[in-house]
């Protein structure tokens, strides 16, 4: 006796899968407004699978040249990753003042996407990290000032305990490492007095960096720091 014939299995319609760009430019909007989020990406597949998990009955086993053709459909190949990114300068903002080259020139590290907040006459960031990896991340900040700021002022009001003094930047500058914390490794930190705005840029490293590697980036950021102003 002839067994049923089975309906023809289908496969669901494979949702669309956001740009690898796409998700982490909207990660790196969440850094820069100080808001978490999180991205998830589901796959999927096919009814085929749950047919090779059903046990098969004696009569259904597939034998001889047949077997072959029982053989599961290869999965379909993962989506194509984007081989070029918008320049930082596009997420606007203080971003508009920094490019790629220039960071990797002066640092030696690449980054690929770049988020910006604030708004002129507020304190304004942007924040750039590679394309595949949360670290290293480096975080420019730029704070209007009120009236007349002295370097005393600035000293009393803006450089951090234990930091050491930076020449040849700014009215008044300060430099500092500071230790790994939790995921992150050693933080180099430069900032810096301006005539109306007082700036700090920071370059958050892997752990495996380690605090003697993070110190050889605070004269690099000493150097990047002024570039990334705007004329």
């Amino acid at each position: 006796m002839m067994a049923a014939e089975l309906p023809p299995s289908t496969m669901p319609e494979e949702p669309e899968m956001r740009p690898r760009t796409t998700r982490r430019v909207a990660r790196l909007l969440g850094v820069a407004l100080a808001l978490g989020g999180l991205v998830a990406t589901t796959a999927c597949t096919g009814d085929e699978g749950d047919k090779a998990a059903q046990k098969p009955t004696e009569a259904e086993t597939p034998t001889g040249p047949d077997a072959a053709s029982a053989s599961p459909s290869p999965s379909p190949s993962p989506s194509a990753v984007p081989t070029s990114v918008p320049p930082a300068a596009e997420a606007g903002g203080i971003c508009k003042s920094i490019t790629f080259s220039e960071v990797k020139t002066y640092l030696g590290l690449t980054f690929q996407v770049a988020a910006a907040s604030g708004k002129e006459g507020g304190v304004r960031t942007c924040v750039l990290q590679p394309l595949d990896e949360s670290l290293p991340d480096l975080t420019f900040v730029a704070t209007p000032l009120d009236g007349e700021v002295s370097e005393d002022d600035y000293e009393k009001d803006f450089v951090p305990d234990k930091a050491d003094d930076q020449n040849g930047l700014g009215r008044a500058a300060y430099k500092r490492v500071v230790a790994p914390s939790g995921a992150n490794g050693p933080v180099a930190e430069v900032g810096w007095l301006g005539e109306e705005t007082a700036y700090t840029l920071t370059l958050t490293l892997a752990q495996a960096t380690g605090t003697t590697g993070a110190n050889t980036y605070l004269p690099k950021l000493a150097g990047l720091g002024p570039k990334l102003i705007a004329g």
